[in-house]
């Protein structure tokens, strides 16, 4: 018997290739997936994927102009998940895979 194959989502792998690239780059990436409606400072992302904050500020940066993340100012500087559905969805699809 034939198994049935399953199709390959090209733009997510482009996406994992090109922004994910690091597992450093994945663990952020996939805690925003779980976490897409919500600020976080610095610091509080460094803690949550087991990292100081001097090794993650350049990755929220590359993230920040690739447009995956956003980043707000206040009293102190905090990122969200972009609300553009352009990166937003492929984001979302890796906590798919993270869980399942």
């Amino acid at each position: 018997m034939i198994e049935p194959t399953k199709e390959v989502d090209i733009d997510f792998l482009v996406f994992i290739e090109r922004y994910a690239s690091d597992l450093l780059k994945w663990d952020i990436l996939t805690f925003f997936a779980t976490h897409p409606d919500q600020p976080y400072s610095t610091e509080q992302i460094a803690r949550h994927v087991g990292r100081n904050i001097q090794s993650v500020r350049p990755d929220l940066g590359d993230l920040t102009l690739s447009g995956i993340l956003e980043q707000y100012t206040n009293d102190e500087v905090t990122y969200q998940l972009t609300q553009s559905s352009r990166f937003r969805d492929i984001v979302l699809k890796l906590s798919t895979h993270k869980n399942g």
